[in-house]
């Protein structure tokens, strides 16, 4: 008897193990395939991206606007990168804000966007040759903590092997 029970409680210590083993393949399975979405992703923060002609697909390099911006715009206050991702930057009300996130990541973002703190200028991720990097602007609007989080994931072309990566990419402001 002591050996079918044996059996038994193998068995159900299994269980959570293949229930677990399952629950990763049915994500990875999930990360497949292509992204078609464009825009803030849902639960950004309740800011819709406004479709226009030269907004309605990502660039090649991975920006989620194909916006052309051909008029140099004011240099920003601010300017965070990848590298300045978990730290907190200091910004006074009133000051514009870039987010410069490199080439070659396909990008999503803002989340987290807090519309009484940030006003998000337009177009908005779209890529810049001189940077080399897709580019979001900002006004600091109010006075407060605001984040913004940003996700990069591979470029994937259809029936190729595809990298499974998501790069978080989060900013802190502290706005005075």
């Amino acid at each position: 008897m002591m050996s079918g029970d044996s059996g038994s409680a193998k068995r159900r210590r299994a269980l959570p193990l293949v229930g677990g083993l399952v629950l990763v393949f049915v994500f990875i399975l999930a990360a497949c395939g292509t992204n078609t979405t464009t825009g803030s992703p849902a639960g950004s923060g309740g800011v819709t991206p406004t479709p226009t002609a030269t907004q309605s697909q990502g660039s090649a390099n991975g920006c989620p606007s194909s916006a052309v911006v051909t008029t140099p715009r004011a240099p920003a206050g601010v300017v965070l990168t990848s590298n300045n991702s978990g730290n907190t930057i200091n910004v006074a009300r009133g000051e514009t804000i870039e987010v410069d996130l490199p080439l070659g990541h396909a990008w999503s973002g803002p989340a987290n966007l807090s519309p009484n703190l940030l006003a998000m200028q337009t177009p908005a991720g779209y890529e810049s040759s001189t940077a080399k990097a897709c580019v979001w602007r900002f006004t600091a609007t109010g006075t407060g903590i605001a984040h913004l989080s940003f996700a990069g994931r591979a470029i994937c072309k259809k029936g190729q092997p595809c990298p499974m990566y998501v790069m978080a990419v989060v900013f802190t402001l502290d706005i005075k």
